[in-house]
């Protein structure tokens, strides 16, 4: 059977078809003003006429944009109706840990939402990375004084910041190069987030209400 994951943000959408683990098809394309409409057309190319074939789609359920987040739901959700297939979901932060899955540091995750930034502390334990602080949304000089806090507590050994690529200037001059790992979220990333074992058929979307401020 084969498993469709699907992935969209304020630059990109991407679309991913597997068969069991295998990658069989990906695609990916820039979009302007965030307009996801194309991202039909990118299903519609990988799936043809495979839509029954699908057993299950992947979506990330945040957080991020409450209107973005909820398009793709619904696109997950109208896509499982004719399809039947399992909706899995996975967060965002779970799609970065996901790509430090070799290192056993503790680990802050952030990643831009506009003009602000999402952001939370994670330790390794019981060969997982855990939550150990609330997801905070905030300027970037409540990023930056919150990595320099975790950073002195760690006494700046064992941790790990990882965003995606283009955020690395941001922090440089309070980090080390050797302390940042770049991941880029995309559809292939969210399906082996679900391979992994960060899947969930919880499928309650997460944002955080200082979005709206």
């Amino acid at each position: 059977m084969l498993s469709l994951s699907i992935f969209s943000s304020s630059q990109r959408i991407s679309v991913a078809l597997y068969e069991k683990k295998n990658l069989k098809v990906y695609e990916k394309k820039k979009i302007s003003c965030n307009k996801i409409d194309s991202i039909f057309l990118l299903i519609k190319k990988i799936l043809g006429k495979k839509m029954k074939n699908i057993d299950k789609i992947f979506f990330s359920s945040g957080p991020g944009s409450f209107t973005a987040i909820r398009s793709i739901k619904a696109i997950a959700q109208g896509l499982s109706i004719v399809s039947r297939a399992r909706i899995i979901s996975v967060s965002d932060f779970e799609v970065y840990l996901n790509n430090l899955n070799k290192t056993k540091n503790n680990v802050i995750v952030f990643f831009p939402n506009f003009k602000n930034y999402f952001y939370q502390y994670f330790k390794f334990k019981k060969n997982r990375f855990e939550p150990c602080s609330n997801c905070f949304h905030g300027k970037e000089q409540e990023l930056k004084g919150f990595i320099k806090e975790k950073k002195r507590l760690e006494k700046e050994k064992n941790l790990i910041i990882t965003s995606n690529e283009i955020e690395y200037e941001l922090i440089a001059s309070i980090i080390n190069s050797e302390e940042f790992i770049g991941c880029e979220p995309n559809a292939k990333k969210i399906a082996e987030a679900v391979f992994n074992g960060y899947g969930s058929d919880n499928l309650e979307i997460s944002y955080h209400h200082t979005y709206y401020e």
